[in-house]
């Protein structure tokens, strides 16, 4: 067919392998050869990771009822572990989030039995956050299964050799 150009193989001539990336870094040093597009290169795969990442981990909150974001507020209440909750403002810090962002998450915890309120007695504006027993329960069905799931998708990876 006029036009149709095969694919890219998959090994060059020194079979060193080759991906989809390469092949659309190879059609823009064609198209543009006066730019440098190894960085493309770099930035799609840790996407393309990430994603596959995301996929794994969210595999695991499913199967415990749960999603990332509920995960989150859980596992930073637990990892700041104060006695009387923590300020929806220091919540908000932490996971990198706007108040408000964090103030609708709360409330869908809240509904969810996982986090209760309370009055701040530093901030009359203020709530703390802190888990409720049915949250820190399952934050501790669903730690260790997460930890072993974030072991089992780096165990192909090793030091390097020296």
């Amino acid at each position: 067919m006029p036009g149709r150009r095969d694919p890219e193989p998959l090994c060059d001539r020194a079979c060193t392998p080759r991906d989809s990336v390469d092949s659309l870094i190879a059609d823009w040093r064609r198209v543009r050869p006066d730019l440098d597009f190894a960085p493309v290169g770099v930035i799609t795969r840790l996407g393309r990771v990430r994603a596959h990442v995301d996929r794994e981990l969210d595999a695991v909150f499913a199967a415990h009822g749960v999603g990332s974001a509920t995960f989150a507020v859980l596992v930073t209440l637990a990892r700041l572990a104060a006695p009387g909750g923590v300020s929806q403002r220091r919540l908000a810090g932490e996971l990198g989030l706007t108040s408000g962002t964090v103030s609708v998450r709360i409330d869908r915890l809240v509904a969810d039995g996982l986090v209760e309120r309370g009055h701040d007695p530093d901030d009359r504006r203020g709530s703390l956050v802190r888990p409720t027993a049915r949250g820190s329960e399952l934050l501790e069905r669903l730690l260790p299964a997460h930890l072993d799931n974030e072991r089992r998708l780096l165990a192909a990876l090793t030091p390097a050799s020296s």
